[in-house]
């Protein structure tokens, strides 16, 4: 198959796929993250397998000093191993309150029954328990006493349990306190096939000061807290050396913090290892379980929605039915590939610039941050270009407006308004729904009519 097939193929297969607004909420409330991060990405994994196809580059991760060397316990835990959380079980109870007995007691107590409540007990992964909870660790944190349960069990072919065989596996419980000082179970995790662990979880009340316990799996990691959006149009992680004593390392959350913008990974990161940071907070503590996209496209009468594409100039007809996919091939391309879970353009506005160029309009959201728009300028020859539009406002009249490099123009949207443009106090053009390109001109405007109500706005 050639790569063009290929391509083609992949296209196709993601061609009407769409994240429901509540697709996290509901994957949640079940009681796996697991699932909830498998299913989004899997949403973006075709425009990634094509940006590459495509050759397009990826922003790096990057840290600005190596991270120091730390011991490791065992070398045997880790994705790709067949018991990842199998070294944990072995050993005494490490951590700052291993000599707690009535605080292990407590980790262990609140282990067993927490897991019962979650969506991994329908699935069979407590059916077949083997042997005694152990603590692994136990420490204090910036958000109070924290624990790692670990606990054999053997785990079946079950209908909805992803496993890679049968046979022993390590379970995982995670432990903190919450308001009131009192132990709790934060949330659990199970090995699954496939370049994804759980290697870090969040403890402590919700909007308050909250701590994240990071596993030590000797090998060279660190943390961000955030990412940040560049000006060439990517997005980028700096990630702080993460520093591991007695089998963890603890890190104070900065107070404000999105606990799904967490993030931990190998230094320097790989793309064949993927480590997630998990909670047991419910959805209404994060925006990460709110569609922020401005628009999602239109809804049929059967409840499914449907993108759209935007012809922003005359003689653009032929961008139509590749628009979307050439538009996630630059930006995703481009983008920092460590989400749980990413909301994909469901518009996209396309046109010709007047040397040509290809232009196309609309938005990426990377959870949890505040979706992002974005023009992708493609010169007849030569290398596209991203132009950052930053975040919109979407009660400002002309929410997107993005000036264009080269002297080419301006791209604007505002779905379901009528766009018209002029220079100072010339005439306006013939108005355009949706979406519109501004050619390149002194004091520039666009009206914006939608309903009743009409709006003039002045380019920058």
């Amino acid at each position: 198959m050639t790569d063009t097939e290929l391509k083609h193929r992949l296209t196709a297969a993601v061609d009407h796929v769409d994240a429901p607004s509540d697709l996290v909420h509901r994957v949640r409330k079940g009681g796996t993250s697991r699932l909830r991060r498998r299913r989004l990405t899997a949403l973006v994994a075709a425009g990634l397998t094509l940006a590459a196809i495509a050759g397009a580059s990826t922003v790096i991760q990057y840290l600005p000093t190596p991270a120091p060397a730390h011991p490791n316990i065992n070398d045997s835990g880790g994705i790709g191993s067949g018991d990842p959380y199998g070294f944990m079980m072995k050993g005494p109870t490490r951590g700052d309150l291993a000599g707690d007995k009535a605080f292990l007691a407590a980790a262990v107590a609140a282990w067993e029954q927490g897991r019962m409540k979650g969506y991994d007990k329908e699935r069979g992964i407590y059916d077949d328990l083997r042997g005694e909870s152990k603590v692994y660790w136990a420490g204090n944190t910036p958000a109070g006493k924290a624990a790692i349960v670990v606990q054999n069990s053997f785990l079946h072919e079950h209908g909805n349990m992803q496993i890679d065989r049968e046979g022993i596996h390590t379970l995982v419980g995670y432990v903190g306190t919450d308001a009131a000082g009192k132990v709790v179970y934060v949330t659990g995790s199970y090995p699954t096939p496939g370049p994804s662990l759980d290697a870090a979880f969040v403890t402590g009340p919700a909007k308050k000061q909250q701590a994240m316990v990071v596993i030590d799996l000797g090998k060279y990691m660190g943390w961000a807290y955030k990412r940040e959006y560049t000006k060439a149009g990517g997005s980028v992680r700096k990630y702080t050396p993460l520093k591991f004593e007695d089998g963890v390392s603890v890190v104070k959350v900065p107070l404000g913090t999105d606990p799904y913008a967490l993030q931990v990974s190998l230094v320097p990161p790989d793309e064949h290892e993927n480590y997630q940071v998990v909670n047991g907070l419910p959805p209404s503590t994060s925006t990460e379980d709110f569609d922020q996209r401005l628009w999602t496209g239109d809804k049929q009468p059967d409840g499914s929605i449907v993108k759209v594409t935007w012809p922003m100039t005359d003689g653009a007809d032929a961008l139509a039915a590749g628009a979307n996919e050439d538009f996630l091939l630059a930006v995703v391309g481009q983008s920092d590939p460590s989400t749980q879970g990413t909301y994909l353009p469901a518009w996209v506005g396309y046109g010709l610039t007047p040397n040509g160029s290809t232009v196309l309009l609309s938005e990426l959201q990377l959870d949890p941050d505040p979706t992002h728009v974005y023009a992708v300028v493609i010169p007849k020859s030569g290398q596209a270009k991203i132009v950052q539009g930053g975040v919109p406002d979407p009660t400002a009249p002309l929410p997107v407006k993005i000036k264009l490099p080269g002297g080419q123009g301006w791209a604007v949207a505002a779905k379901d308004a009528n766009l018209s443009y002029r220079y100072g106090t010339g005439h306006w053009s013939a108005p355009r729904k949706n979406a519109l390109l501004v050619p390149a001109g002194s004091k520039a405007s666009v009206k914006v009519t939608l309903g009743t109500s009409t709006h003039i706005v002045w380019l920058p």
